[in-house]
C-alpha cells in the first residue's frame, strides 16, 4: 500500500486551484491538473476519487461558512451591513477559493452555495429598504448581484484596482446600508 505524502497532496491543490480558476469547474481536467503537478493521473486518483472530491478538498471550508451565514446572521432590518462585513470577510481570508467557488461552479454540487448567498443578500436588501418611498423590491437582486459581483472583479483584478480605495468605499457602503 502506498502512502499518501502531504507535499505530493499540496502540489495537486496548487495545480488544481491554477486549473479550477483558469478553466471552471466543467473545463478543468484531471488530466491537465495531473501534468501540471507532475505525476500521472492513475496516482492523482489515489488522492483524490474524483474531479468533485478535489474541488471540495479546495473550497470545502469557505462552502460550510457560505453554507452557514443564514443561520449565524441576525433576522429582521439591519442585516445588511453584517452580511456584507462577512462576505468580505470571507473573501480576504479565502481569495483563491472564492474566486474558484463564485466563477466556476455552476453544475458543481457547491454551486448551490453561491445562489443561496446572492438570495440571501438580496432578502437583506429588501428587507432594509422594503420601507423607503418609491423602493421596487424587484431591484434587489440585480443589486445583490452587483454588490458581489463587484467586489468579485476588485479581488479578481488587485493589481488593477486599488484596493485600499475599494475597502473604504466598501466600509462607506456597510456602514449607510
Amino acid at each position: 500500500m502506498q502512502v499518501l505524502k502531504e507535499e505530493v497532496r499540496q502540489r495537486i491543490i496548487k495545480s488544481a486551484k491554477k486549473e479550477f480558476r483558469n478553466n471552471g469547474f466543467d473545463k478543468a481536467s484531471m488530466r491537465d491538473i495531473a501534468d501540471s503537478a507532475k505525476m500521472t493521473v492513475g496516482n492523482l486518483y489515489r488522492y483524490y476519487k474524483n474531479k468533485e472530491d478535489m474541488f471540495g478538498a479546495i473550497i470545502g471550508d469557505l462552502y460550510q461558512e457560505l453554507k452557514d451565514l443564514r443561520k449565524n446572521m441576525p433576522e429582521g432590518k439591519g442585516r445588511v451591513s453584517p452580511l456584507l462585513n462577512r462576505l468580505v470577510e470571507l473573501q480576504k481570508a479565502n481569495k483563491a477559493e472564492w474566486l474558484i467557488l463564485f466563477n466556476t461552479t455552476k453544475s458543481s454540487k457547491y454551486g448551490k452555495v453561491v445562489e443561496d448567498i446572492y438570495n440571501l443578500l438580496t432578502e437583506a436588501l429588501v428587507e432594509q429598504f422594503e420601507e423607503k418611498k418609491g423602493f421596487d423590491e424587484s431591484i434587489a437582486k440585480p443589486v445583490a448581484y452587483a454588490i458581489i459581483n463587484g467586489l468579485n472583479t476588485i479581488l479578481q483584478n488587485e493589481r488593477k484596482y486599488n484596493s485600499d480605495a475599494a475597502e473604504q468605499f466598501l466600509e462607506y457602503m456597510i456602514k449607510t446600508a
